[in-house]
């Protein structure tokens, strides 16, 4: 199993792919870094977005972490979908398959080994991502002439964040494992793209209009993926005027556990169900 997880990430560290989505990422995160900067140089009416808050403080140290990873969770997740479902839709779209499960102990364990080390390179991107983040509000403190104030750096903080990043992780996961599913289904990486990030976007409005339907149709959309997620990214320290999540801000949420039971079992029937049709069907019919 180590040495087909090997074999998985020399393949997403040689492809081009991988670089691409990487510079993509940390491109965004500066463009949006300058963007503020510029924005917060100039006068600005007084009367702004409710709940926006002040440019500055964005920019500062204290919600760097914070503000990355609310980026991270919104476009991350669509890079992370991308990854996934093109690394391993791509194995059918180009005829390499076949040679891949000859050289592999399992179909369990190719497919198993694929999984496990675009999770670790989801990872590692999620962390240069934060990374990023921090750099430019290091940059952005310095050139604005603000004030280098660590004090905020407390151990409540740290173990805030370090929950704040594993929430994030685990929304990520949610949509990246859905491409992973309709990748294997279609036999193809556009299947996993395509139904991955419709469901991101898409499913918030069609809960919207099951809401206002009333009724027991209201309901459905607690146990749908959307609302879940909203109530798992409450909990995170998300900068002002970025708090209201894809599903709004006006909507009752699901408790806590009931989010993370319902995506939960989510998960592990994506999983189960692509592991179950790799198995069972031909690779190439």
């Amino acid at each position: 199993m180590s040495r087909l997880i090997g074999a998985e990430l020399f393949k997403i560290r040689k492809r081009a792919m991988t670089w691409i989505l990487l510079y993509v990422l940390t491109g965004i995160l500066v463009l949006i870094y300058s963007l503020l900067y510029a924005v917060s140089k100039i006068s600005l009416p007084s009367v702004s977005p409710p709940g926006l808050g002040s440019i500055e403080n964005l920019l500062g140290l204290p919600l760097a972490i914070p503000f990355a990873l609310s980026i991270l969770s919104s476009f991350g997740t669509v890079l992370a979908v991308v990854l996934m479902a093109s690394f391993v839709g791509n194995e059918y779209n180009w005829g390499t398959i076949r040679i891949a499960l000859i050289c592999a102990e399992s179909r369990w364990k190719f497919l198993g080994a694929k999984l496990i080390s675009i999770i670790i390179a989801i990872l590692i991107g999620m962390i240069i991502g934060v990374a990023t983040g921090f750099v430019m509000s290091l940059i952005t403190t310095a050139i604005g002439n603000y004030a280098f104030n660590f004090n905020f750096a407390t151990g409540e903080y740290i173990w805030s964040q370090f929950l704040q990043f594993w929430r994030t992780f685990y929304i990520i996961m949610l949509y990246a494992l859905l491409g992973f599913l309709f990748a294997v289904v279609g036999r193809s990486a556009m299947p996993g793209i395509a139904v991955s990030i419709g469901v991101l976007f898409l499913e918030s409005i069609i809960t919207t209009l099951m809401r206002l339907a009333g009724g027991w149709v209201a309901k459905i959309p607690n146990y749908l993926l959307t609302a879940n997620v909203d109530a798992i990214n409450a909990l995170n320290q998300i900068p002002q005027g970025f708090a209201e999540g894809r599903g709004g801000g006006l909507i009752q949420l699901p408790p806590i556990n009931q989010a993370y039971t319902v995506l939960t079992v989510y998960i592990l029937v994506f999983v189960a169900i692509a592991f179950y049709l790799f198995r069972r069907r031909d690779v190439v019919k």
